[in-house]
């Protein structure tokens, strides 16, 4: 009966020793599992950090200045451009809106367009879309041109014209980003910086 006393107390203690194993391997596991989970969603958080804060600096370094700038430029063409309606109605001396558009150019568009071949000259790393990048290689072509060719009016400035919708893909590119920061991120993290420039 002793003998059974014993190894029934043997029996129980290599159950207990079994179970207690079972239950470090288990804890061990579940320690691995919850370091392993803390590790993916650091790395999760630190890249939809990183993301963000590329979204930030493409809106506010590159296409929001663009944007702003390309915008004034059309404003003051549209109005009193050669092509304007300003000019074509007849209502204004025709003498006094081409000197105003002249002194426009010089003061304000020439300005405009070198600061934007700043912006993409030192920023075409943030574009959103590299298949774009022709559209900025050729204003800048056309800016460049554009100051040559506002002291003597040349036949050849026509292969230097602005490019085709050119302001519109900026704007398309600038909306998809902000679109993508409001996906992500939701309208309420939006900075203030980007709401003002943001095309309804």
């Amino acid at each position: 009966m002793e003998i059974d006393k014993g190894l029934a107390a043997l029996i129980a203690a290599g159950i207990a020793a079994l179970f207690s194993l079972l239950s470090v391997l288990i804890s061990t596991r579940s320690a691995r599992k919850q370091v392993s989970d803390q590790h993916k969603l650091s790395r999760k958080n630190t890249i939809e950090e990183e993301k963000r804060e590329r979204i930030n600096k493409q809106l506010s370094e590159f296409y929001n200045p663009i944007v702003t700038l390309l915008s004034v430029n059309r404003d003051i063409f549209e109005r009193i451009g050669p092509r304007s309606e300003a000019r074509a109605s007849g209502v204004f001396n025709d003498e006094e809106t081409a000197e105003v558009w002249k002194n426009l150019c010089k003061t304000v568009v020439i300005p405009n367009n070198l600061k934007v071949c700043d912006l993409i000259e030192k920023n075409i790393h943030l574009i959103n879309n590299h298949s774009y990048e022709k559209d900025y290689f050729d204003f800048l072509t056309h800016a460049y041109a554009y100051q040559i060719f506002q002291d003597s009016a040349y036949e050849a400035y026509r292969l230097f014209t602005y490019p085709s919708g050119f302001l519109e893909k900026v704007v398309d590119q600038r909306n998809l980003l902000v679109k993508d920061f409001d996906k992500t991120y939701g309208k309420e993290k939006r900075s203030w910086y980007q709401c003002l420039f943001l095309v309804r």
